[in-house]
């Protein structure tokens, strides 16, 4: 492994100097996992540069500009939204509750998908969806879906980020 342009040190060395093994080093130049606060830290108080400043200083720590992508928020407010949606689920459920819930998501979309779509339809009257006896039977399930999923699909809805974010646009947008 070569050295860092402004430590002189070997990859192992500097693993080493900043309390990381050469295998967790490597991993966060792959952007295979995020670079911990504590670890920049240490990178901070040992060789007084930030890793994650700019893509120059990720340099000097041998990170790939891919890998300091990785490890920075995404650009895109929905994309880092469900990011971290998937890290928290990753963390907090087994294989199986992770597809449960990814499943109930689905339902839900589906469900309100569709509830939309024939109310749309309602207002220009178009006719849209199977009624049989005069009922449309998948209305009635969207409805019941619907009320049935939404304390927990909003229980997990980062409400206060979401609400950020839309001030923050309307503050750009005036």
């Amino acid at each position: 492994m070569g050295s860092t342009p402004t430590t002189r040190l070997s990859q192992a060395q500097f693993a080493a100097a900043i309390g990381l093994s050469e295998r967790a080093l490597r991993r966060y130049e792959r952007g295979e996992r995020e670079l911990p606060q504590a670890t920049r830290l240490a990178v901070i108080e040992r060789f007084k540069f930030d890793p994650l400043s700019t893509e120059v200083g990720a340099a000097k720590v041998m990170l790939s500009p891919m890998a300091t992508a990785a490890i920075r928020e995404p650009r895109d407010f929905w994309v880092s939204l469900r990011h971290e949606q998937k890290v928290f689920r990753e963390k907090n459920y087994t294989r199986l509750g992770q597809i449960i819930l990814t499943w109930r998501d689905h339902a839900y979309f589906t469900a309100t998908t569709y509830f939309a779509m024939k109310h749309l339809s309602l207002a220009l009257d178009i006719p849209f969806g199977i009624e049989v006896h005069g009922i449309d039977w998948m209305l009635l399930a969207s409805a019941a879906t619907i009320l049935l999923l939404i304390s927990s699909v909003v229980a997990e809805m980062p409400v206060f980020k979401v609400a950020r974010h839309f001030l923050r646009m309307g503050k750009r947008s005036l």
